[in-house]
């Protein structure tokens, strides 16, 4: 997912403190241009006069910018994290701004407000007013703070915006949307409006998908699919344990919403996507049709009228099918289907049962082995025409290693069925193809443990696998 940065005031702490040196350094330049003229007789007292008002003004404006940085910028970078920090810095500037507007009207024009601020009613009056949607702004700033409606990083929906909290100031709320726009709310709104906080007092938050399936498609299995679909998502919670539900049935589908949880809401848009893929693959897999509305008129080729004749020939480089007749390979592939995988969905896993065999037909994918430490490493990427899954097909074990689809991939699959017939037909067929697992098979064996040598026999593994065949398809 793409990641935006935002422009960071941690960057800019020391422009204060810069700010300020510079303001001293100009007054100390005006205080010592004043010295030399003084002492060389050349001071005329309007100069100096004009001389002494700006070496006030610098040194004033050093101050506040000083006193700033010790008070409000340094110590509240420690809590950039928090709303409250910007907006006790903004109320910080504020007092030491007015002190130092205040100091220099009295300092330069002889002007003193203090004693027409605190004893005029009409003036206090007006300033109130005038700053009634100002003030208002700033105690619900220190609202917002004080019972913590948002944070900084919280996930908000407000005003009909929704995004990621990054300040709040003593004015405005900010906020990123999901496009990268900074939108600046006025406080009141948080107070006014309806305020969804996706983030706070749980981060756990719901996504929801809506899927509709064919009358024909019995309610459980749907249910038990899209319930798999939603364990085997990343980052899709475990606890709370994902639901389905049926919610109506429609003029021409069984409707039904699967509903998961998940602790980062920037997530979402992520996972409802991911989840809306794996739906269309598993479906697709499963013949799980998601049907056309009624109004629509359309018609369907089944695949299986062409798809015989190219997966024969699609055998052809599968060593363990050379030696099979044409009859043969024809009732195996009116039995197989083609199945569809999109891109980091688990082909088969480790450990599972099986009795199918894989040819990549379309793709590429990985294969995984896990250690007993329950390591995983890859050690091999099969491509377009390889094969996996034959010991599962032939002798039913437990699948030797995980293939994860590295895109979307098509495969064909072989199941166990037929060969029942072929193995009681013709016997021998089956210690032939012993003879060419076992190869297979002791590659897998020494990649899974070192301590087993290259020359083991081939012949032990034959027989081995042999007696597995015959066992699993109740050979005499």
């Amino acid at each position: 997912m793409r990641t935006f940065h935002l422009y960071s005031p941690k960057d800019n702490l020391l422009k204060p403190l810069l700010i300020a040196l510079g303001f001293f350094f100009a007054a100390a330049l005006v205080k010592a241009g004043m010295l030399v003229f003084a002492a060389n007789g050349l001071a005329v007292k309007h100069y100096l006069d004009i001389g002494e008002k700006a070496f006030i003004v610098f040194m004033t404006l050093g101050a506040v910018f000083l006193l700033r940085w010790i008070i409000a910028d340094a110590p509240f970078n420690l809590l950039r994290r928090h709303t409250v920090a910007p907006l006790f810095k903004a109320i910080i500037s504020l007092f030491l701004y007015f002190g130092a507007i205040m100091f220099l009207l009295n300092r330069l024009l002889g002007i003193n407000l203090l004693p027409l601020l605190t004893t005029s009613a009409v003036l206090t009056g007006i300033i109130a007013l005038s700053l009634q949607e100002t003030l208002k702004n700033l105690f619900t700033g220190l609202w917002i703070n004080m019972d913590r409606i948002v944070a900084k990083g919280d996930w908000v929906k407000v005003a009909e915006k929704e995004g990621q909290i990054v300040d709040v100031t003593w004015r405005t709320t900010r906020i990123l949307t999901r496009d990268n726009d900074l939108i600046y709310l006025p406080n009141r709104f948080l107070a006014e409006g309806v305020l969804e906080n996706y983030t706070y007092p749980t981060p756990i938050h719901i996504v929801q998908v809506d899927i509709g399936a064919s009358y024909n498609d019995p309610p459980n299995k749907v249910k038990e699919l899209l319930m798999d679909i939603a364990m085997d998502t990343p980052d899709v919670l475990v606890d709370p344990v994902p639901e389905v539900l049926v919610l109506s049935y429609g003029d021409f589908s069984i409707n039904y919403r699967l509903r998961v949880c998940i602790n980062d809401f920037n997530l979402a848009s992520r996972i409802k996507s991911d989840l809306n893929s794996r739906i269309w693959y598993v479906f697709r897999r499963h013949d799980v049709e998601i049907p056309f509305p009624i109004r629509t008129i359309y018609t369907r080729t089944e695949a299986k009228q062409r798809s015989t004749a190219e997966i024969i020939s699609s055998f052809k480089d599968i060593s363990f099918l050379k030696m099979l007749k044409e009859d043969e390979l024809a009732r195996i592939a009116a039995s197989a289907r083609v199945e569809s995988f999109g891109a980091g969905e688990a082909i088969v896993k480790q450990g599972e049962k099986g009795d199918t065999c894989y040819i990549l037909k379309k793709g590429s994918a990985d294969v995984l082995l896990k250690d007993v430490l329950e390591n995983e490493s890859l050690i091999a990427t099969v491509k377009a025409g390889d094969f996996f899954g034959e010991m599962s097909l032939l002798a039913g074990e437990p699948r030797s290693a995980t293939v994860i689809a590295k895109e979307d991939s098509a495969c064909i699959v072989i199941g166990s069925q037929e060969f029942h017939e072929i193995f009681r037909d013709n016997p021998e067929i089956a210690e032939k193809l012993s003879e060419i697992l076992a190869k297979r098979s002791s590659e897998l064996n020494l990649i899974k443990s070192k301590n087993i040598s290259k020359l083991h026999a081939e012949t032990e593994i034959q027989k081995n696998i042999l007696s597995k065949i015959k066992t699993f398809f109740k050979l005499s």
